[in-house]
């Protein structure tokens, strides 16, 4: 709590605010993509081992580098967005399994997105880190001991099955970005 105390203490000196987090569940079923925030870790890590296969299919036929349309991120920005998303939940298992106490802080995907110029980074490229940030995804999720548990600056205490599933929410319902559906 010091720790949140003292970020939104310095994004305050700084003239920003804290990001808001908007893919908490904050209700049982995502009313956007369908997930069910209740998964087991096994369909969890199942969602995010057929990524590479669900995502390969959804940009075929994509510009390899397809510009954002009306301010909103465009299919190859989220598939890089999704890359990242990968390598920070293997990061934060690390942290759970490794370093509990030291925490998990926020980021700022709009600001990770500007800071690698997603736009401007390659399709194909972004597939073949998928497929590689996947495996090691999936690697760490399924020997990382769900009942781990380490502070969130804005959650409070997360659990190692609170990452499987909020990256496996990740990977659902940017898929839908992708390909312009929605459940709705």
């Amino acid at each position: 709590m010091e720790r949140l105390r003292r970020q939104r203490a310095s994004h305050l000196l700084a003239g920003t605010t804290l990001p808001r987090m908007r893919w908490g569940p904050e209700n049982p079923v995502c009313a956007e993509c369908g997930f069910d925030w209740a998964v087991p870790a096994s369909s969890a890590i199942d969602i995010v081992a057929a990524c590479p296969a669900t995502y390969a299919a959804a940009l075929a036929g994509v510009s390899p580098r397809p510009a954002a349309e009306n301010g909103r991120w465009s299919a190859g920005m989220y598939l890089w967005h999704v890359v990242d998303v990968l390598h920070i939940g293997v990061e934060r298992l690390w942290t759970i399994t490794l370093d509990p106490d030291t925490g998990i802080p926020c980021w700022d995907e709009n600001g990770l997105a500007a800071a690698r110029n997603y736009s401007m980074l390659s399709i194909p490229v972004g597939l073949h880190a998928l497929r590689q940030a996947t495996a090691n995804w999936v690697t760490t999720a399924t020997t990382t001991p769900q009942d781990l548990t380490t502070r969130h600056d804005l959650f409070g205490e997360l659990a190692a099955i609170d990452i499987l599933r909020r990256n496996a929410h990740e990977v659902q319902h940017h898929l839908l970005d992708i390909t312009g559906r929605s459940l709705s």
